[in-house]
């Protein structure tokens, strides 16, 4: 069985576009889906991703650890 991942944008996980399970170092095994992100949401990633940057850089490592942990 294999697992989806979802995109997290903005700090929420979202994957209503769609899926894709490509492998690009072996086409014939299929290690999850992942979700697939349209125009919109790129933009809102991309948009959310800037706001966050000032306040993320001056973040330690243990503060970043336990945001992505």
């Amino acid at each position: 069985m294999t697992l989806f991942r979802k995109n997290l944008i903005d700090g929420e996980w979202v994957g209503e576009a769609g899926s894709r399970n490509i492998n690009p170092s072996d086409t014939g095994d299929i290690v999850g889906d992942y979700a697939s992100a349209g125009v919109e949401q790129a933009k809102q990633a991309i948009a959310a991703a800037k706001a966050a940057f000032p306040a993320w850089s001056r973040s330690g490592p243990l503060a970043r650890h336990a945001v992505l942990k």
